[in-house]
């Protein structure tokens, strides 16, 4: 359904230039419009119109004059309201609550002039305000129009073009595999999110916080229960032992209440969605995501984490910051004891536990909560010595650490979703305490915080460095999904097994991709030996100097690498060319194993393709050998490579459908 949706727009932008035409100048218009500029994710916008020309759905120059011509509409119009409002745009929302957007584009004007409108449009604080401030001051329509025009010029190429390269990367992976152009717009798409959120939300409590902590102190004196505790923590002059021991049993015991009453009212783990997503992510997997996602993980694992911890401990009492030291204690207690008290009292069997019997697993997860911890109250430490309109890059840094090793984890199957979105609450919670109480400590002294965050990163690349070296191999190799080998004798194989064999390459959710046109039994060192004698050869290989040849428009095909494909998340496994019409075309077959066995000797049964591939530019950025699946091959093309062998040609699942069983 999804694929369908996506085919029909592509469908509709081929047939209707003129509407996308408008949709881009309108959207570039009201990006550079002041007020409006403010709320829509203008850079996002442009992004996806350059995505979508790197995959050949719209035209580059159409996309650039009118995304140009709508940003230097936009600004006019922008200009005009600086001019006939004046200072009364001071009393319109957003300006109205938070009259520092004004007073910084003011800033930048006086200090750039007209040049401020050339570049403030490259400028994120100020580029929805610039034009809108050059008319409230004054600047000439001729001086505005002539900066408006070039900077308009120069900004749609260099917002459209990144999107090209982006778009032109996808299109070249989703013929290698679907399910890894999925996975790069879901983490691109969760990074996008995370900055966001975090960006936005440590602006919006920093704003109120103070606000609150006042009021619910003034709120909590004098109640028996609450009082203690909010003066313990919110009190400089008092001490915040009492009270983050009694909010850390609290917490504690509000996890195991909830567990628990869930497990009564017939809510167990795994859920119906914690299954869901196991079995999605299980399809989106891919050997060269696998390999990636999991060193990933491992920056979570406690082998790099303990040490990274250990070595913020021993700066801090180096430098004799004894209250920092203090709470950092606190929060790798808190973690160290969770870990053992949940796996102890609330066991839970992971995905992965259940396919091969790994331990160590809890609810909520143990690596999410720590990996919070040690991160997110890293990140508070640092934050508290910055600037408060910077402190908010701590804090995404820290998520960037943190979002990725859950997602990892989830994408490996390690933990389900249900109990890594707990684990990150209740590490969340605790830094949000422990953050709180250590900002209001009396005798809190500042940091150096560059030195701290220079010492804790050389550990952790120095960790993470160690223990991939040292566990890289064997994590890839427990985390990889379990191949069921399926046996057959070669009489049930050639009269009826073959069926039960994929007919066609799946990508993503089963989405056909190709015809497998071969069946092999025998050893890969046979098939590659009869092919080279047939007159194929092995393709260049996918190096670095053949990929950097992609980027060269003079590369011929025969040194164009080829790109591997994926079978339901596995590589192909043997890849052999012929060359055809003088050099300029070249027949490619690929195998793959998909796990079947013959009971005599054992003999691997492979499936395989054949595709004609030709040389196709990219937007003249990329150059690369490109499948043409639906060719069909000469019959004679691999027929003297089984001369000798037992053959075998039956229909398939369509009467236009040739197998050819081949037997060593």
């Amino acid at each position: 359904m999804q694929s369908e949706f996506v085919t029909a727009m592509f469908d509709w932008i081929a047939a209707n230039p003129g509407w996308v035409s408008a949709v881009i100048f309108i959207s570039s218009a009201a990006e550079s419009l002041t007020i409006v500029g403010v709320i829509i994710p203008g850079a996002l916008i442009m992004f996806s119109f350059g995505a979508l020309i790197g995959l050949g759905h719209l035209d580059f120059w159409s996309a650039y004059w009118w995304s140009a011509s709508g940003a230097v509409l936009g600004d006019a119009i922008s200009f005009w309201i600086g001019r006939v409002f004046t200072q009364g745009i001071r009393r319109v929302w957003p300006f109205n609550k938070h009259p520092e957007m004004i007073a910084r584009s003011e800033d930048f004007f006086r200090k750039h002039g007209g040049k401020g409108v050339l570049f403030g449009r490259f400028f994120g604080p100020v580029r929805g305000t610039i034009p809108t401030v050059a008319g409230m001051m004054d600047m000439t329509w001729r001086d505005f129009m002539i900066a408006n025009v070039v900077s308009a010029i120069l900004w749609a190429p260099a917002y459209l073009i990144p999107g090209m390269a982006f778009g032109a990367s996808l299109d070249i992976a989703s013929r290698v595999a679907g399910r890894l152009v999925v996975l790069i717009l879901i983490v691109a798409v969760l990074l996008w999110v995370t900055i966001w959120l975090v960006k936005h939300l440590t602006r919006w409590f920093q704003a109120r916080a103070t606000g609150w902590m006042q009021t619910f102190y003034l709120w909590s004196q004098g109640r028996r229960w609450i009082g203690p505790i909010s003066a313990s923590l919110l009190d400089p002059k008092r001490g915040e032992l009492r009270g983050l021991a009694t909010l850390a049993v609290l917490l504690l015991g509000g996890v195991i209440l909830i567990t628990l009453s869930l497990s009564a009212a017939g809510h167990r783990l795994p859920s119906g969605l914690d299954q869901s997503l196991y079995h999605f992510f299980q399809d989106l997997r891919t050997s060269w995501a696998d390999a990636l996602m999991v060193f990933t993980a491992e920056l979570g694992d406690y082998q790099v984490t303990l040490p990274v911890s250990l070595t913020v401990l021993f700066w801090l009492l180096w430098r004799r910051k004894r209250v920092a030291a203090g709470h950092w204690l606190a929060a790798l207690g808190f973690g160290m004891a969770t870990n053992l008290f949940f796996k102890w009292l609330l066991p839970v069997s992971s995905p992965t536990e259940m396919s091969q019997g790994l331990t160590g697993y809890s609810f909520p997860s143990s690596h999410a909560t720590f990996s919070t911890l040690v991160f997110g109250f890293l990140a508070v430490l640092i934050a508290r010595e910055m600037k408060p309109h910077r402190r908010w890059i701590a804090y995404v840094a820290a998520a960037f650490m943190i979002v990725p090793i859950a997602f990892a984890r989830l994408y490996l199957g390690v933990h389900w979703l249900t109990d890594t979105l707990a684990g990150l609450c209740l590490g969340l919670i605790w830094v949000s305490v422990l953050g709180l109480a250590y900002s209001r400590h009396a005798g809190a002294i500042r940091l150096h915080w560059r030195w701290l965050l220079a010492y804790s990163a050389i550990a952790l690349l120095a960790t993470q460095i160690l223990h991939a070296s040292l566990h890289y191999r064997a994590d890839l190799e427990r985390y990889q999904p379990q191949p069921v080998l399926a046996v057959q004798t070669q009489a049930q194989w050639l009269r009826e097994g073959w069926r039960r064999l994929p007919a066609q390459r799946l990508d993503f959710r089963g989405i056909q991709r190709q015809d497998f046109v071969m069946q092999w039994a025998g050893t890969r060192a046979e098939l590659e030996k009869r092919l080279q004698a047939a007159g194929w050869e092995r393709p260049p290989p996918a190096d670095l100097r053949s990929l950097l040849l992609c980027l060269s428009p003079e590369a011929t095909l025969q040194e164009l690498p080829v790109l591997p494909q994926m079978h339901e998340g596995r590589e192909d496994d043997l890849q052999m060319v012929r060359y055809a019409d003088n050099g300029t075309a070249r027949w490619l077959v690929r195998f793959w194993d998909v796990g079947v066995r013959l009971q005599e000797g054992k003999r691997p049964v492979w499936v395989g393709s054949i595709s004609l591939q030709r040389r196709e530019p990219q937007m003249r950025l990329f150059n690369f050998a490109v499948d043409k699946p639906q060719t069909r091959a000469p019959d004679d093309l691999l027929a003297p490579a089984w001369q000798g062998l037992r053959t075998r040609t039956v229909s398939g699942r369509n009467p236009n459908e040739r197998i050819t069983l081949v037997v060593d």
